[in-house]
């Protein structure tokens, strides 16, 4: 009985020190990943813009479910390993910029995606997320998680995609 006794402290005494932990890092965080593909910025755009499509190459989505537009912006549920987000264009700059905004309960926030032609006709593909995670022990955990890997991963797969052999960057950014 004394060892469960210990063992219960012990286990109560982590979770609660997870807890203190996230409590004092920020909710927000910022990532940013640049990668130069090939493929011109049109062909590009029509890849990462066509949500429906999502599913055939990037393997952090598992489907997407296109919705009625709302006030004029395309909105969708995306589901993958986190669950369902329900995901809205916040921006559409054909080729140019094309920006998400995500809401998975405990993660919100936003991808930006900014196409830039290079001078060899290919394109340059700046990916920046902007988040925020309510939850402290979640906030805890990130601290042994790399913030740039689902975009990295994106980019390898969008690469793949293009059958590019492009090698994404992290862009270390203070924050």
């Amino acid at each position: 009985m004394r060892w469960v006794v210990i063992i219960l402290a012990v286990v109560v005494g982590l979770v609660v020190l997870a807890v203190l932990i996230g409590m004092m890092r920020p909710k927000e965080h910022v990532a940013q990943t640049r990668a130069r593909y090939a493929a011109p910025p049109e062909r590009l755009w029509a890849t990462i813009t066509d949500a429906a499509r999502w599913p055939e190459w990037n393997p952090e989505v598992k489907s997407v479910e296109l919705l009625p537009d709302e006030g004029g912006r395309r909105r969708m549920n995306v589901v993958g390993s986190w669950g369902t987000a329900p995901t809205e264009v916040m921006v559409w700059e054909p080729p140019t910029r094309f920006a998400t905004y995500m809401n998975a309960g405990g993660f919100r926030g936003s991808w930006s995606y900014e196409l830039a032609a290079t001078a060899e006709g290919g394109t340059s593909l700046m990916v920046t997320e902007r988040g925020e995670v309510d939850n402290p022990v979640f906030r805890a955990m990130m601290i042994f998680m790399d913030k740039h890997a689902t975009m990295m991963a994106f980019h390898q797969a969008l690469a793949q995609r293009m059958q590019d052999s492009t090698v994404p960057e992290k862009i270390d950014m203070a924050r």
